[in-house]
């Protein structure tokens, strides 16, 4: 992702913590700069958003999940054609 964002950076919607899990919903921003996924440089800037989740026993992360728009972010970049 750095290659292909160089100012790649997130935005913290909300975080919370029930128990041992902690959920994180991000917006990650950048502008396109490098290939990513098979798409060429576009210099055009990007937004897409990811949920994570953690399982967080004795101080350490022991599982992960995670999710992100990943079709809305290659969309963006022109890699497919946009829906509808």
């Amino acid at each position: 992702m750095r290659e292909a964002f160089p100012d790649f950076r997130a935005e913290i919607g909300w975080q919370t913590v029930e128990s041992d899990l902690v959920t994180t919903y991000k917006v990650y921003y950048g502008t396109h700069l490098g290939p990513l996924l098979g798409v060429a440089p576009t210099g055009r800037a990007i937004h897409f958003e990811t949920v994570d989740a953690f399982r967080v026993r004795d101080g350490k992360l022991t599982d992960y999940w995670g999710v992100a728009n990943l079709l809305g972010l290659v969309t963006q970049l022109g890699g497919v054609p946009p829906p509808g």
